[in-house]
């Protein structure tokens, strides 16, 4: 779905509480509404699912960290840079995974989030481009002045989903291109006075929603996951242990790993270079990934 089809914006003390019960209502329509169409879509991949994750293990290669990489916490959570328990806490998750969305259909799973320099990693972290400022303070200055810890990291991975290039999942829209929306669904949507979220009908089409800069309205508006959560959920569950991708900060590289896949694997990634002695657990690999997966997840 467009996400501005339904962004309206009022002045609360303006308007009667029988107009604003009658938008909420009219919100949850378009809620159920996403829910069963999302529902149809997710029932059209479970059938050719399996072939979708044999031709994103098609696309799989070893990326090796050669120079540090970045990786930026909460200075709160500085003894334990490599954990993961962020990523499901939050609301509603990362690019590539799910948190705090609706854990009864759309269940958590972690990821851990690095970046190819310290800049990206910062932007990512914040959400913000290049250009932008709160508060009248740029993203460099607030770098400068921020409440964070910053860790460099090395290593190698072995199954890597490969996303800087579109080319990498034409066989995965081969499998879904031809998925049509039912007649049911244009017929409700122009009930509700909205236009229909049809199938995407290019493979740019689809690269750009999983790259879309507002990726998280679909889940914080309408309870469902964005395109790039439903892909790497597919990654993860073909046995990759990450995606390659470039920021759309700033166009650098980031990689989101699911640390659960190294468990039968010889990837590894460690914090080098000096950290303060009460940072435990500085290497992730077959033999710690446990230790860097969420103990809680509400």
């Amino acid at each position: 779905m467009n996400p501005q089809d339904h962004k309206i914006f009022f002045l609360l003390d303006e308007i009667n509480p029988h107009a604003i019960k009658t938008w909420i209502k009219r919100h949850q329509k378009i809620v159920d509404y996403t829910a069963q169409h999302h529902a149809f879509f997710a029932s059209r991949r479970s059938q050719v699912m399996e072939k979708l994750r044999r031709v994103l293990r098609d696309e799989q290669k070893e990326y090796v960290l050669d120079n540090p990489w970045s990786r930026i916490v909460s200075q709160q959570y500085s003894n334990t840079p490599l954990s993961t328990t962020g990523s499901v806490l939050s609301m509603p998750g990362g690019r590539f995974n799910i948190g705090k969305i609706d854990t009864e259909r759309f269940p958590q799973f972690p990821a851990l989030y690095l970046a190819e320099d310290m800049q990206t990693a910062y932007l990512e972290s914040v959400g913000l481009t290049q250009n932008e400022s709160i508060n009248g303070l740029t993203t460099n200055e607030l770098a400068v002045a921020g409440n964070f810890s910053h860790f460099q990291i090395t290593g190698q991975v072995a199954q890597i989903l490969d996303l800087t290039k579109e080319e990498t999942l034409v066989n995965f829209y081969e499998l879904i291109k031809d998925i049509e929306l039912p007649i049911y669904f244009r017929r409700e949507a122009k009930n509700l006075g909205i236009n229909p979220p049809l199938p995407v009908n290019s493979l740019k089409q689809l690269y750009d929603t999983i790259f879309a800069e507002d990726w998280r309205f679909a889940p914080m508006q309408l309870d469902i996951p964005a395109n790039s959560q439903i892909l790497g959920q597919i990654a993860r569950s073909a046995g990759l242990e990450g995606i390659l991708y470039r920021s759309v900060r700033c166009r650098h590289l980031s990689l989101c790993l699911f640390p659960d896949n190294f468990k039968n694997s010889e990837s590894c990634i460690e914090i080098v270079g000096e950290a303060a002695d009460t940072v435990i657990d500085r290497r992730l690999d077959k033999n710690t990934y446990e230790k860097f997966l969420p103990t809680k997840w509400d």
